[in-house]
């Protein structure tokens, strides 16, 4: 367990019970009972130099910024409205960077319907952003527990692509360093390639349509983001639902970019995959009564979605592949260790 659900859960313990809760602590996002219905809440820091370079043009990192949220409510299966954006910047950046900051945000929310309505500026020797986004559920609620023994494991997009992107913009911002402008300059990827994996780490799409089809038409039995990284939330999906989860290696989507850069790096694509974290995708679980609905629905996705392995008896979240199992279930990012 990473150091982060151990904060967690030692925070629940300190928390009183309260009715109104229905999703505490220790979800993608929570979920409060009110009489208008069920309101479901997430929030998300954004800290110069822990998840972002600096120098980050503003407004991608608004865009960035919303995207982080709107994923934790695409995990719930939950229609975002609105929410607050507050600004933490060095004054000398002049108030030409928030309102760019605020332009990139209004922009990415937008595209999914929820609104800014607030928020609040202060002054600081480093940027942190801090959105709080709310939402309404549509159809039956997702959450990380409801996966059961049989149910097949569902992955969207491609995996990887965004810690390619992370150590792509590394070189770049070395390169700036240097002197030099900060292009695409690696003559063993093509240039369109280069591009996708910067985007998926710069510039992520949160996969709100599919959560809220999933959510609508009763699809998934469980659902998480895995923003951290493949195999850190496998295990925190597979903890949830007490069931061990096993991810087949031969079904992992890998993009044919994620390739070309994994034989330029030498890296094994399979650990970016698994460990690289910033891949703001869905990993559900499905009934296997379901999967020909699924298979139905998947053109309204927006997002291809690949069948990637199963539940099992047991507990944790591992690799199988040809040479046998591997545990997966503490790889990825955590926000109490080191930055990205």
């Amino acid at each position: 367990m990473k150091p982060e659900d151990r904060f967690v859960e030692k925070l629940r313990a300190l928390l009183p019970k309260a009715d109104a809760v229905s999703i505490g602590p220790g979800d993608d996002a929570a979920v409060i009972a009110r009489e208008a219905g069920l309101l479901v809440a997430t929030t998300d820091l954004l800290v110069e130099g822990v998840d972002f370079f600096p120098g980050e043009d503003p407004e991608r990192l608004g865009r960035r910024a919303a995207a982080v949220n709107l994923s934790d409510l695409a995990a719930m299966g939950a229609e975002p409205e609105f929410f607050l954006l507050s600004i933490a910047f060095p004054s000398a950046k002049g108030d030409s960077f928030p309102l760019a900051v605020a332009r990139g945000a209004i922009a990415r929310a937008g595209a999914f319907g929820a609104q800014l309505v607030g928020g609040d500026l202060s002054s600081a020797s480093q940027t942190v952003l801090s959105i709080a986004l709310w939402g309404k559920p549509v159809g039956s609620l997702l959450r990380r527990s409801g996966a059961a023994v049989g149910d097949r494991l569902y992955l969207s997009g491609h995996p990887g692509e965004a810690a390619a992107g992370l150590l792509l913009a590394r070189r770049l911002a070395a390169f700036a360093d240097q002197g030099s402008a900060p292009t695409p300059r690696f003559p063993e990827i093509s240039a369109g390639d280069q591009r996708r994996l910067l985007e998926a780490y710069h510039d992520p799409t949160p996969r709100i349509g599919l959560g809220l089809s999933l959510s609508r038409e009763r699809l998934a039995s469980a659902a998480i983001d895995i923003s951290d990284g493949l195999g850190v939330d496998a295990g925190r999906l597979a903890r949830a639902s007490g069931v061990r989860l096993v991810l087949e290696a031969d079904r992992l989507p890998a993009s044919s970019a994620l390739f070309s850069f994994a034989a330029m790096e030498d890296l094994d694509p399979l650990d970016l995959m698994i460990g690289g974290g910033d891949d703001y995708e869905l990993l559900f679980a499905v009934r296997p009564q379901d999967e020909a609905r699924l298979e139905e629905h998947a053109g309204a996705f927006g997002v291809p979605v690949t069948r990637i392995g199963r539940a099992e008896r047991g507990g944790g979240a591992v690799l199988r592949d040809s040479r046998g199992e591997r545990d997966v279930a503490e790889l990825g990012h955590d926000h109490l260790e080191s930055p990205r």
